[in-house]
């Protein structure tokens, strides 16, 4: 199976979040092939940064999760081959480039977007799902 993935699924994954890390899991074990914008490494290098600064994952512990996030193989499509029909669906829709980004990879790919933004699966229900609804 062939899957976009917003950082949100990686995320969970990697901090074992629990009402989220066991269908994230699902999916990222399920894909063969796993495609996001190349933006998805900063975001996610964020949310480990923010989870240490929470107190959530100990500093010793954070470069190893950016590790085990490269052996996932996600593929890190250019963000200049994206960012304009990312930025017309920002401007229709009023959702963050950030986000649309996503939307428009997994729609130029014909896939549904694994994500748990409640945001992005009510604005673009259509192309963004749960984890669990693509993998039925």
């Amino acid at each position: 199976m062939k899957a976009v993935v917003d950082t949100n699924v990686v995320a969970y994954h990697l901090l074992g979040t629990p009402r989220f890390a066991a269908e994230a899991a699902a999916i990222l074990g399920a894909a063969d092939e796993i495609l996001a914008p190349a933006l998805w490494e900063a975001e996610l290098a964020n949310v480990v940064w923010m989870a240490v600064r929470a107190g959530i994952l100990p500093a010793s512990v954070a470069p190893a999760r950016l590790a085990l996030a490269a052996c996932l193989g996600v593929q890190s499509v250019p963000i200049r081959t994206l960012w304009h029909g990312a930025l017309a669906r920002s401007l229709r829709s009023g959702v963050a480039v950030y986000d649309t980004l996503f939307i428009e990879l997994a729609d130029r790919e014909r896939l549904a977007l694994a994500t748990f933004d409640r945001k992005l699966i009510q604005a673009f229900p259509s192309v963004a799902k749960r984890p669990q609804a693509i993998m039925r």
